[in-house]
């Protein structure tokens, strides 16, 4: 299977420049050869359908409210639990849900220990060197929560000698990086002066917080929106006027070698954007849909961006 390029990233504004501005289409049926691109072999991984065996084991995070947290026995709600649904009804499979943290998502696909993973899973060159990865369904920049008595921290400057608390295996923690130059990326991302903290997820980072043991959580702003959504305004608060501007886009993990299955998601999450997005995004984030119709200008991939990254979805070249 041909291996991407490491300039992924480089291609992708490429083709974000000169994309057309085509619809996207989605059949919706389950025909396995549905989603397929046009001049590629859909059967660059012969490996037995992920779709073949009853249920698919659908890796999820715990901590991300708003995305997937417990809601009794081993059930599970959110945005990223309503997406499973979806494309369960979609292409016909019964789900088994299991949690993974964050740093653990490409080794436990890689292992065979999860068929997909819709867990909040920013799409980077590095993990897409490891695992494939399907077009974005959603899109954020990166944040910060604080205490809600916290007057200091007002933009992003303000962060400089704060202790700053991010999750491991995360694209907020500078050792996830690869590289060097990756690594000063991210460092640069929140400032130089922050002093970064990392915990096991967000759960433990926002406890910190809680007790004063950080001045601040770094991560993804739809995540921090969620957890302040979580807490009801009580303790913790998004800071509005922080956006940095290192912009995320979340795709759904499989194991190499599934093209024809990855294609097979892509066309449905097509249809997910088209007619599902609106309402499951109000369902799961009503604060943040609350505050006007900019929320889908800010959280939905455009369809110019879709395209884009599907072009280099799926394992392409």
């Amino acid at each position: 299977m041909n291996r991407r390029s490491r300039h992924l990233r480089l291609k992708l504004v490429a083709l974000l420049t000169t994309a057309g501005l085509c619809a996207c289409t989605g059949s919706g049926t389950s025909n396995g050869s549905d989603g397929e691109a046009s001049g590629r072999n859909p059967n660059s991984g012969s490996q037995k359908s992920l779709f073949a065996d009853s249920p698919v084991t659908v890796l999820v995070k715990s901590d991300q409210p708003g995305f997937s947290t417990p809601s009794g026995g081993e059930s599970y709600t959110g945005f990223d639990v309503a997406l499973t649904h979806f494309l369960a009804r979609e292409i016909g499979f019964k789900e088994r849900l299991r949690s993974v943290p964050g740093g653990e998502r490409e080794q436990s696909l890689s292992r065979g220990l999860g068929d997909l993973a819709i867990a909040t899973y920013t799409i980077t060159e590095a993990r897409d060197e490891k695992i494939d990865f399907t077009a974005p369904y959603l899109k954020t920049y990166q944040g910060v929560l604080v205490r809600k008595d916290n007057t200091d921290i007002k933009k992003l400057d303000d962060v400089a000698g704060k202790r700053v608390c991010t999750a491991t295996g995360t694209t907020s923690d500078p050792g996830s990086a690869p590289g060097r130059g990756e690594r000063e990326q991210i460092v640069d991302a929140i400032g130089r002066d922050a002093v970064i903290k990392l915990r096991k997820d967000y759960d433990s980072c926002v406890s910190a917080l809680r007790t004063g043991v950080v001045d601040a959580v770094w991560t993804d702003k739809v995540l921090l929106e969620g957890i302040a959504e979580a807490d009801g305004g009580h303790d913790v608060k998004v800071v509005e006027d922080i956006a940095i501007e290192s912009r995320q886009f979340y795709g759904i993990g499989l194991p190499e070698g599934h093209e024809r299955d990855c294609r097979r998601i892509n066309a449905r999450l097509k249809k997910f954007l088209r007619q599902t997005w609106r309402d499951t995004f109000t369902d799961h984030f009503p604060r943040i849909a609350a505050g006007g119709p900019g929320f889908e200008q800010q959280y939905k991939p455009t369809e110019r961006e879709f395209k884009a990254y599907e072009a280099k979805s799926c394992g392409g070249a």
